[in-house]
């Protein structure tokens, strides 16, 4: 009995470990999958290019996305237009995920590696929200794809929060 104890705590370590891999290869597949859907998303949010409580389109864009890939997505979250909260699933464990999507005032880009303003003042991407609420959501997407598919318990929230850049979005979404 001391043997096949023995045999199970040490063979468990290297079980799990493969099912990890397997799972996180999955979940990076996903992302691949998803590659020219992410990019479109990033591209539109950088033309986009809305400030604080203002990213009508933006938000709107990440949150038509979650909701065609199984994410029950509620709007104006706080009291805030552009916030919203998507969850998928049930139970443990629950995995937030944090999108923001606002941009900046007056800082505007052509889509290069240059500084060349396509409009004089007109608002652009300087901390790459563009990028970051989009890979947040493809993330999200990813992990609901290796849930579902393996039937695994969890809860995945994504908190798309608007206005990082006045630092009021987060703010007003955790006292909600």
């Amino acid at each position: 009995m001391r043997t096949l104890v023995t045999f199970v705590l040490v063979l468990s370590p290297s079980v799990f470990a493969q099912q990890a891999d397997s799972l996180r290869r999955e979940a990076w597949a996903s992302v691949e999958q998803q590659q020219s859907d992410l990019i479109g998303l990033s591209d539109s949010i950088w033309r986009y290019a809305e400030t604080s409580l203002q990213e009508d389109q933006s938000a709107a864009t990440l949150a038509v996305y979650l909701s065609s890939n199984g994410f029950e997505v509620e709007h104006g979250v706080a009291d805030m237009p552009t916030a919203f909260v998507a969850r998928y699933g049930q139970g443990s464990p629950v995995i937030g995920i944090l999108a923001e999507f606002d941009a900046l005032p007056g800082i505007n880009n052509v889509p290069e590696p240059i500084k060349r303003q396509s409009q004089v003042g007109a608002p652009g991407h300087g901390c790459g929200h563009n990028l970051f609420g989009t890979a947040s959501v493809g993330a999200a997407v990813a992990a609901k794809r290796v849930l579902s598919q393996n039937n695994l318990p969890g809860t995945i929230i994504l908190f798309g929060c608007p206005a990082e850049e006045t630092v009021i979005g987060k703010v007003y979404m955790a006292k909600a």
